[in-house]
């Protein structure tokens, strides 16, 4: 005769996380999807005010001009004297490039004009002034 014992490790307790795995899933599609659409630059410029403003959806590029006349390309810092070199190997990558100027109601004028003249360099005449309205 043979004696049967029973362990106690025989019965585990088991989690299905199944509908845990299709949860963070669906976090994760939802969060890559919200965060694509907001593509705004992190550059803080405080945008002129204007009467009349039109919608405009956005260019390729975003060229930021700060209170203390920096020039940010895309969010990087670059000079007057390297701006042109950097548009110009933008442009070559795309051939109908338009860029939107969001420049500091603080910053110098002519820092404004700096930039379209540099954009007319580099062969890109399509640009927008950012303003508030």
């Amino acid at each position: 005769m043979t004696l049967k014992f029973k362990s106690r490790l025989q019965h585990r307790a088991l989690i299905d996380i199944t509908s845990l795995i299709d949860l963070v899933f669906l976090l994760v599609a939802f969060f890559m999807v919200t965060s694509s659409l907001g593509s705004e630059s992190s550059i803080t410029v405080h945008l002129p005010k204007a009467e009349q403003t039109a919608q405009y959806k956005g260019g390729d590029i975003v060229v930021s001009i700060n209170e203390r006349n920096e020039i940010f390309i895309n969010d990087v810092l670059y000079t007057k004297e390297t701006i042109v070199e950097e548009l110009k190997r933008l442009k070559t990558s795309n051939s109908d490039l338009s860029v939107v100027i969001r420049g500091d109601r603080k910053a110098d004028y002519e820092m404004i004009v700096t930039i379209m003249d540099r954009l007319n360099q580099a062969g890109i005449p399509k640009f927008t002034i950012a303003t508030t309205d």
